[in-house]
């Protein structure tokens, strides 16, 4: 009698160890949701190297710059008939005038009035990213010329001397407007520089919020 009831424990205990997995291997059902966990963090983990860069690069990628042709409507929408630039700089000029040559930007615009007595230009440089440093000096040397060159001519100095460089993105704006300084002659020098100094600015100010807009 006491042999079958330690028979009968044995084989339940055996029955038990079957169901309830007395080995140290993981159930089934329970491996697989492991396996989903684990796969959960792989994927929040491979996190591809550079990725913030590449999703900066695609959004810049993204951005839409207006040409230099708009950006020069802008202006002269802004300034109507105080705009006075009318005859476009040639490239063999333009590196003539400034120095700048065709390697060290990607495109460019450059006006002047008709007449050569008139100083009002407006350039446009889109330089290449390692240029930007470049363009800006050949455009602060050619402004230094133009003031030594307009030592005897008073109005045209003060245009000169109130010229706006700036530089928005790898775009090097240079503006030197005024139109009719006539209107402030009598004045004095620092009336027309004041003068001219507001019409760039208002260039400029354009400039500023077409390319960063």
């Amino acid at each position: 009698m006491m042999k079958k009831k330690i028979m009968i424990v044995l084989t339940a205990g055996l029955v038990l160890c079957s169901l309830s997995g007395c080995s140290e291997s993981t159930p089934t059902g329970e491996m697989v949701n492991n396996k989903r966990n684990i796969d959960e963090q792989n994927e929040i983990l491979e996190i591809p190297v550079g990725s913030s860069y590449v999703e900066n690069e695609e959004q810049y990628a993204k951005k839409t710059f207006p040409t230099l042709t708009q950006l020069r409507e802008e202006v002269k929408e802004e300034l109507v008939e105080r705009y006075w630039p009318e005859i476009f700089i040639s490239e063999e000029e333009l590196e003539s005038e400034t120095g700048i040559t065709r390697n060290m930007y990607i495109e460019f615009l450059a006006e002047k009035p008709s007449t050569e007595t008139n100083m009002d230009r407006l350039i446009i440089i889109h330089a290449k990213e390692d240029y930007v440093g470049a363009v800006e000096q050949a455009l602060e040397d050619y402004r230094l010329r133009m003031i030594e060159e307009n030592q005897n001519y008073p109005q045209n100095l003060c245009k000169v001397e109130a010229s706006r460089m700036e530089t928005i993105e790898n775009y090097i704006c240079f503006v030197q407007l005024g139109a009719d300084t006539s209107i402030v002659a009598s004045k004095g020098k620092d009336e027309i520089i004041s003068y001219c100094l507001e019409e760039n600015e208002r260039a400029v100010d354009i400039l500023e919020k077409a390319i960063l807009r």
